[in-house]
């Protein structure tokens, strides 16, 4: 199996992807772990995405907020997941 990691700007994200970021954290966050929030917080526009993909497919995804996003002073790491299909594959 061959991986690739991505690190991208919400600006250097395809549609594509970010349609695929949005639905898989939709099925790891609302339907697996039942935490029906809003997952769109605007947050994104700031963040690093760090994107694990197995040909065109997300796999294992997390987001970085620079300072001043969520904590003053400090950056911090968030939406961290793995496909359900793909966990305990030690990535």
């Amino acid at each position: 199996m061959s991986v690739n990691i991505e690190i991208k700007s919400f600006q250097e994200l395809s549609t594509f992807q970010l349609y695929s970021i949005l639905k898989l954290r939709n099925e790891v966050f609302i339907v697996e772990q039942n935490c029906p929030y809003l997952d769109c917080d605007m947050k994104d526009i700031s963040a690093f995405h760090i994107l694990m993909c197995e040909n065109v497919q997300i796999v294992s995804y997390a987001r970085i907020l620079p300072p001043g996003v969520s904590y003053n002073d400090y950056s911090s790491i968030g939406r961290v997941l793995t496909k359900s299909t793909h966990r305990r594959k030690k990535f």
